[in-house]
């Protein structure tokens, strides 16, 4: 709260009820505060441009206008819709206190219980209550700017590395046909390592591509069949499924709102992971869905490998793979873009798993589409890979 003159508005079109306030607040030991007063909204929405108090002290009832259209007002200004406000009742008044704090209002106070004490503190709470709004505001749009920012980073930064990575390639590939019966073997197993570590970074930098696209908009969300898209995703993975002789199950599943891209990927990863990191049994893989209530439960259960205990809070971030002995390639993005799928589509991701238990990978979507994110699909120019952890 500022240390200096506190700037209080009051509108109420009871000279008497005003000067009590006025007196009340003069009163105040721990702070000054510098009263303006006036009979109608319409001259005090005026002194809120003119003054731009720090609380406002609203009677309910004003012959040029309620006070909830006055909060409404208030609500609708940028500028202006971090003002706290008490709204002033009579006796017996609790139903329009109730309306109050629902359209706003940071607290009421009613006119036949006022106390010097009761109407400074009030005050005082309204105001650091307010600040603390602001600032919280102001921390959260810090950070979905510096969120965004990074995310275009990302999308240029691998975006232009694409091409000098290609022409790596293309001149070691030359470079290793050309020079096939004249280098030695150690120098062709060099070309040849170095190839390895150039396809690596190429399989990266398109990982990452496809993880920054996640953070963009383009597309609004629309009524996504989740048969047809997990059909869509078993037919991109056709040939690791018939190489592993796989078993894939699929239970019936919902329709919802979302980006039927994005969602393909989900699945996609989820059911690549399970073919990749397979025991040594053929792999299965059980898709199937619980209505809990509000919300869908998905689960995609394997027999494979599983996920250390240790490991299953870590997974989903960027970059973490797992070393399971297992000699798989593997950027370690795919599980942090599953993540990101399902909570772009208002939903959480975890798993349940242990070493050599096969894991269930479990993830919730809202049945409401109101309820999901506010942050829309990107560009279908996002091209459909198996980026498996």
């Amino acid at each position: 709260m500022k240390t200096s003159e506190t700037c209080v508005l009051i509108i109420d079109d009871s000279q008497e009820d005003r000067d009590i306030l006025r007196r009340y607040l003069s009163k105040s030991i721990q702070q000054r505060f510098r009263i303006i007063e006036t009979d109608s909204s319409a001259e005090g929405w005026e002194l809120c441009q003119s003054e731009h108090p720090d609380c406002i002290l609203l009677d309910y009832q004003i012959p040029d206008a309620d006070g909830l259209e006055f909060i409404g007002l208030l609500n609708q200004q940028e500028e202006y819709h971090n003002i706290p406000v008490l709204m002033l009742t009579g006796q017996g008044d609790e139903t329009v206190a109730s309306e109050a704090l629902k359209n706003g209002a940071a607290d009421y106070l009613v006119k036949g219980k006022l106390t010097v004490e009761g109407i400074v503190r009030a005050v005082t709470r309204a105001i650091e209550k307010a600040e603390l709004i602001r600032k919280t505001e102001l921390q959260h749009l810090e950070i979905e700017r510096s969120q965004y920012e990074l995310e275009q980073f990302t999308h240029r930064a691998s975006h232009d590395l694409q091409a000098p990575v290609r022409r790596i390639i293309t001149f070691l590939e030359m470079l290793q046909k050309d020079s096939e019966d004249r280098l030695s073997e150690r120098s062709q197993d060099y070309i040849s390592r170095s190839l390895k570590s150039a396809y690596h970074m190429r399989r990266l930098i398109k990982a990452l591509l496809d993880y920054s696209l996640l953070g963009g908009a383009a597309k609004p969300f629309v009524q996504a069949n989740l048969n047809q898209i997990v059909q869509e995703a078993l037919t991109q993975l056709e040939h690791p499924i018939h190489e592993s002789q796989a078993k894939i199950t699929v239970k019936p599943l919902p329709t919802m709102m979302g980006n039927e891209l994005f969602l393909q990927q989900l699945f996609q990863n989820l059911i690549g992971n399970a073919l990749k990191f397979r025991s040594e049994h053929p792999p299965t893989v059980d898709i199937s869905v619980r209505d809990r209530g509000t919300e869908w439960e998905l689960t995609v259960r394997d027999n494979g490998v599983g996920i250390p205990e240790d490991a299953s809070r870590k997974i989903f971030d960027v970059f973490q793979r797992l070393d399971n002995g297992l000699k798989t390639d593997g950027m370690g993005i795919g599980l942090a873009l599953c993540k990101k799928v399902v909570e772009m589509h208002g939903g959480t991701i975890w798993v349940v798993s242990g070493e050599q238990e096969g894991s269930q990978f479990m993830f919730t979507f809202p049945k409401d589409a109101s309820l999901q994110s506010d942050v829309q699909a990107c560009s279908s120019s996002v091209s459909l890979s198996v980026a498996a952890q």
